[in-house]
């Protein structure tokens, strides 16, 4: 339920995926069609997902963005989102080739 899809003209152009771990919510691979950008199709899929996470009773969203990404920084500060003063650590599992 947390797997969203844009559709127009029965052609995939917009994707997000959610996941709720009972604590907060996440927001991962918001894509949208190139030709499709700037008409609102992030805005709705993002805006569907809260919704669908609240009536989840989750009280919290967060994603990662890489800080060299202004543009997608920029797009999500407009929606409401805000730098969150976290640390967020990793391992890499399996080398790049």
């Amino acid at each position: 339920g947390l797997f969203l899809v844009a559709i127009k003209e029965q052609r995939l152009i917009g994707t997000v995926m959610g996941g709720y771990d009972g604590h907060r919510g996440w927001a991962s691979y918001l894509a949208v069609a190139p030709e499709q950008q700037q008409l609102g199709v992030a805005t709705a899929l993002m805006q569907q997902l809260e919704k669908r996470l609240i009536a989840l009773g989750c009280p919290k969203l967060q994603l990662l963005v890489r800080t060299d990404n202004i543009d997608v920084i920029n797009f999500y500060d407009k929606l409401g989102y805000a730098s969150q003063d976290v640390i967020c650590l990793g391992k890499r599992l399996i080398e790049d080739i």
